[in-house]
């Protein structure tokens, strides 16, 4: 423990070794739990280091008391139930974050005065112990821990191989004893957990799984009486020893038992005892069918005005069938048989009450278990869920409101302004369509029924780029594929450089493929065929030719040398322009090549940089 200077408090300060192998890992899960704001967490304040040494700074309540501490005095059953179900909650709450405690032991689990419930080293003390789970594994092994928690509280003893305050738990040949078999008092559904977990590994899943088992709880304090434990030596050997210490009413002869032997209250737990009667003289003594051969000492009688010896530890209000039991053993051996008849009554109706509690307890769990959609939210009604914090902000408490009219009409306003801009747009959209298409050439027009320029040779010459002003001042048409034409080979011509002629870059061209002789190895041509998209008026086309080679142009509906010929050139090279008498209309334009040029390598070739149709 350590005060703080600056806010003036108690705090718990957890120093470590900076050159611990599990430092690191520790810091770094201390940081996460940091995250996890829930109230049954003890918070943690600070998480540093310097050159030497690491810290985490926890915060510190003077008046809580570890369930270790608690455990050791003895806890009643339903303050047991309610301490793991809250500790329960809080793992399961940790759990929806992607932590898990991994260590819980009794010595991390701190009870308040008002009866909270704290639980400390989430995440860190298993990174300390260098325990590494994650997943299924990891909740199974919190929910695990939480029963052990559970055993703890019923038996004072720690039942698993981790070490604690608390003394180890008794075993024998088949592993831990169940809580039954060390306390009297526990109920059925924790006994059947404790044994299904420590004993048979069949516990629960999770400790989601565990609370839903054990609900429903008190959310306050339980203080009727702990779970009295056995005293196995003096059963053993049948001495005299206070079993259990239930408060009668007074006999006819106006005394009280306050004692039996242990053989005699063991017995009475699964025998009815049977009363012999004596004079008045002789002391009663209660014998029970099967139980040992009681001692030669008589059991003890006092007067009912009061004793000052010192009596057994008082039993819980609700006392369970086996103490009753007991107590009608006690009552027959001192007060008769009337007494003995009218507790018997009392006792027969407790063991029934007691067997459909845990009848009840044992349909609810399996139930709970076979549930494949069971809401884990539910668990909130079961303890204090409630004050689990939401796990994102909440929005403020005006929120729901309706809006004001000032409000409302701002937002109005922004919604017509954006309407309005929304139709600018469009407009200035709309009537930029068709700028830079020529509609004419699309649709057609009248008034290109006569070539506006009249060439000076004849249609099968080459006029140079630029001879005439209405190639020159018409748009482009666009090319929207290409591709090679061999029709008297195998079809294709360099397919994939066909789109290199309409790329606007002269310095890439479409080339043939390498012929050895100049007439293409006896074929008649060779081509190109460029895809308009949709049949067009085409008057000229202008090439650019690497070498100079002769070159006809045709327009037709399909590709090839059967539409009408625009024109052709023959032995120009750089940029020709070809164009015809009239415009041809068709969808494709064919540029067919009839002779070649020698290459470097002695092959024969013909290309083509860049068309421009108009």
């Amino acid at each position: 423990m350590a005060r703080d200077s600056d806010l003036e408090r108690d705090v718990v300060l957890l120093v470590l070794p900076l050159d611990d192998p599990h430092t690191d890992a520790a810091l770094d899960a201390a940081r996460r739990a940091s995250g996890v704001g829930h109230p049954g967490l003890t918070r943690i304040l600070d998480v540093d280091h310097d050159d030497e040494r690491a810290w985490v700074t926890e915060s510190f309540r003077g008046d809580d008391r570890s369930l270790a501490e608690l455990a050791t005095h003895g806890l009643p059953a339903e303050e047991v139930r309610r301490i793991t179900g809250e500790v329960a909650l809080v793992l399961e709450a940790a759990r929806s974050r992607g932590l898990h405690h991994l260590a819980i032991s009794p010595d991390s689990v701190f009870v308040g005065p008002d009866g909270s419930v704290r639980v400390r080293g989430l995440a860190v003390d298993a990174a300390l112990a260098g325990v590494d789970e994650e997943g299924d594994e990891a909740a199974a092994l919190d929910g695990a821990g939480v029963v052990a928690l559970a055993y703890a509280g019923l038996t004072g003893s720690w039942p698993l191989q981790t070490s604690t305050s608390l003394p180890p738990a008794p075993r024998d040949a088949t592993g831990v004893l169940p809580p039954s078999h060390l306390a009297v008092g526990v109920p059925s559904d924790l006994d059947t957990i404790c044994r299904e977990t420590l004993a048979d590994d069949a516990g629960p899943s999770s400790p989601g799984d565990y609370a839903a088992s054990v609900s429903p709880w008190s959310r306050t304090p339980v203080d009727d009486g702990a779970a009295q434990p056995l005293d196995e030596a003096a059963a053993d050997d049948g001495a005299e020893a206070p079993f259990a210490d239930a408060p009668a009413s007074p006999g006819p002869d106006d005394t009280q038992v306050i004692g039996v032997t242990p053989a005699a209250g063991l017995a009475a737990q699964e025998h009815r005892s049977t009363a012999v009667d004596s004079d008045d003289d002789e002391p009663t003594q209660a014998i029970s069918r099967g139980a040992t051969a009681p001692s030669d000492e008589p059991t003890q009688v006092v007067s009912a005005e009061g004793s000052d010896e010192p009596g057994a530890a008082r039993t819980g209000r609700g006392a369970a069938a086996g103490a009753a039991a007991v107590s009608v053993a006690g009552a027959l051996a001192g007060g008769g048989k009337v007494l003995g008849e009218r507790v018997g009554r009392a006792a027969r109706r407790t063991r029934e009450r007691a067997e459909e509690a845990a009848a009840d307890r044992r349909a609810q769990r399996e139930a709970i278990r076979s549930s494949e959609s069971r809401d884990r939210v539910s668990l909130g009604s079961a303890g204090s869920q409630d004050d689990l914090e939401p796990p994102a902000p909440l929005l403020p408490a005006d929120a729901g409101e309706p809006p004001s009219r000032e409000q409302s009409r701002v937002v109005i306003a922004i919604m017509a302004l954006f309407v309005v801009v929304a139709l600018v747009v469009g407009a200035v959209g709309v009537s930029k369509i068709g700028d830079n298409t020529d509609l004419s050439a699309i649709f057609g027009s009248d008034a290109q029924g006569a070539d506006p320029v009249r060439p000076t040779q004849s249609s099968s010459t080459s006029r140079p780029s630029g001879g005439g002003n209405g190639a020159r001042t018409s748009e482009p048409i666009p090319v929207i594929g290409a591709i090679g034409y061999d029709p008297n080979g195998d079809g294709a011509e360099h397919n994939s450089e066909a789109q290199r002629v309409y790329d606007d870059d002269l310095s890439t061209s479409w080339t043939t493929e390498g012929y050895e002789s100049p007439n293409f190895g006896n074929k008649g041509g060779v081509g190109i065929v460029l895809d308009l998209g949709q049949a067009r008026q085409v008057r000229s086309a202008t090439l650019q030719l690497p070498q100079a080679t002769t070159v006809q142009v045709f327009v037709g509906d399909e590709a090839g040398i059967a539409g009408t010929e625009l024109g052709r050139s023959e032995g120009k090279n750089g940029s020709v322009t070809i164009t015809g008498r009239s415009a041809a209309r068709g969808q494709y334009v064919t540029i067919w090549f009839t002779t070649t040029v020698q290459s470097d390598d002695g092959r024969h070739r013909a290309s083509l940089a860049e068309v421009v149709l108009r």
